[in-house]
C-alpha cells in the first residue's frame, strides 16, 4: 500500500498555486520561453499564457514577464521564483511526512475474509 497526495494553494475557494503552474513555471525558467514550455508539456501557447494570467490575477502578482520577442522571450519574476521555492518546500514537507514511520502505520490493508 502507498500514500499518495496532490496539494495545491486555494485563495477564496480558488485554486492559486499547484503542481500543475509550477511544472509550466519551471519550464519557462529553463528554456526562457512560455512558448517552449507549452510545447513540451502539450498544451497551446494561449492556454499556457491564459493560465499564466489567470493565477496572477488570483494572486495580485505577476508571475512571468514577457520579453520583446512575444511567444520566444520569458522570464520569471522574483515574485515568481520565490512562489515556486516556496511551493517546493512544501511539497518537499509533505514527502517527508508521508516517510515518517508513524504515518505509515496509520494504513494497513483489511484482512481477508476466510
Amino acid at each position: 500500500m502507498k500514500i499518495s497526495y496532490r496539494l495545491w494553494i486555494e485563495k477564496d475557494g480558488m485554486p492559486v498555486f499547484g503542481r500543475g503552474v509550477q511544472t509550466l513555471l519551471e519550464l519557462i525558467e529553463k528554456t526562457g520561453s512560455l512558448h517552449k514550455a507549452a510545447e513540451e508539456l502539450e498544451m497551446s501557447y494561449r492556454a499556457a499564457w491564459g493560465r499564466i494570467r489567470e493565477y496572477e490575477k488570483r494572486l495580485g502578482i505577476t508571475l512571468v514577464e514577457k520579453g520583446r520577442q512575444g511567444r520566444t522571450g520569458a522570464k520569471l519574476t522574483s515574485d515568481g521564483k520565490r512562489l515556486m521555492g516556496d511551493f517546493a518546500a512544501l511539497e518537499n514537507r509533505f514527502d517527508n511526512l508521508v516517510k515518517l514511520p508513524e504515518f505509515k502505520g496509520l494504513f494497513r490493508p483489511a484482512p481477508k475474509n476466510k
